[in-house]
Formats: structure tokens, C-alpha cells, sequence
């Protein structure tokens, strides 16, 4: 019984000292549109998953979790105050969407916001202050 209990503290201490993941979630909307990257940030941004809302429609890089047309994400930046990143159709043979976004800070206050355009849907000024 005391090698079980020791066996169990040891497992509860490895997992202790292991390093926690560093994800968020950038929300850049606008009326009737939005759009809710989940993201993992070490020394380079990774973005695990996208979902866009335009109107009542949705585009979404996990269609079995968010319903949605499927969409992939191209690349993804960021750095210096800036984020960039493209969307693409699901077998990611087009660009469809691009997010062009840029932060600044001036004392205890920040912003940050930029351009949203999707194909065939239009051009959207963004604001991505929300970031958890």
C-alpha cells in the first residue's frame, strides 16, 4: 500500500514540474463580424484554432467542434505589435481570408486593431483588444 501511495505522489509531482502550455484566445470583431483564434504562444505563435463569423455564417478550422464551412489556417505572425495571419480554404489551394492587426501601448492602456477581409464577403476595420 505504501509503494502504491509513493508511486501516485511521484506521478503527482512529474506532472507538477512539467511546463505548462501557454495558450490564449484573440477575439477581433466588429459588427457582424468576428473573428476567435485559439492560440499557443512560445517563441512563436501557433494558432490551434479559427473561427469566422460573418453575418450568419461561420468558417471554422474545426467543422465537427464549431459547425461551419472548413477552413485552414496558412501562416501566422506575430511579433513587434503586429499580427498576421492567413486563411485559407480547406484544401489550401486559396487565401481567403486575411487578418492585418496592430497593437500599441501608452501607459497602462493598450489597444489593438486592424483590417479583416474575406473573400466575397468584404473588408472589416477589427478591434482585437479582447485577448485571453
Amino acid at each position: 500500500m505504501r509503494g502504491t501511495a509513493i508511486a501516485i505522489l511521484a506521478g503527482l509531482l512529474a506532472g507538477a514540474t512539467s511546463p505548462a502550455l501557454a495558450t490564449g484566445e484573440i477575439v477581433c470583431s466588429a459588427e457582424d463580424v468576428s473573428v476567435d483564434l485559439l492560440v499557443g504562444r512560445l517563441d512563436v505563435l501557433s494558432v490551434l484554432r479559427a473561427v469566422v463569423t460573418i453575418g450568419d455564417d461561420i468558417w471554422t478550422t474545426e467543422p465537427d467542434v464549431f459547425p461551419g464551412t472548413p477552413i485552414t489556417v496558412g501562416q501566422a505572425f506575430e511579433a513587434d505589435g503586429m499580427l498576421l495571419v492567413d486563411l485559407t480554404d480547406d484544401a489550401v489551394n486559396e487565401v481567403l481570408g486575411r487578418l492585418r492587426a496592430f497593437s500599441a501601448t501608452e501607459g497602462d492602456s493598450s489597444a489593438t486593431g486592424g483590417v479583416f477581409t474575406f473573400k466575397g464577403e468584404g473588408a472589416f476595420v477589427v478591434d482585437c483588444s479582447e485577448r485571453g
